[in-house]
């Protein structure tokens, strides 16, 4: 799963998930990138790459997006990281 995230000092609310091709994005009101989330439907990419399947990337991008609070983020990224890393051994 390829992740990015930012941390100013304050993101203002209200966050909001916005699609992209092969990505969600987790921005801002200001259209600041607060996360990022990769996916891919292919199984070959699911298994050597660690991106997320498409539902994956959506499900933990709307947590994110609904929870304005940057460190509050942070960790579900981290916990859904984990996750995703177990489930793919």
């Amino acid at each position: 799963m390829a992740l990015a995230m930012t941390e100013p000092d304050h993101f203002e609310p209200p966050w909001r998930m916005v699609e992209l091709p092969d990505a969600f994005r987790v921005e801002d009101a200001n259209g600041l990138m607060i996360a990022q989330l990769q996916f891919t439907d292919d199984p070959e990419q699911l298994a050597f790459t660690g991106r997320l399947s498409r539902d994956e990337a959506w499900r933990v991008a709307l947590r994110v997006a609904s929870t304005p609070d940057s460190h509050i983020a942070m960790m579900i990224l981290e916990q859904e990281r984990a996750a995703a890393a177990r489930k793919r051994k």
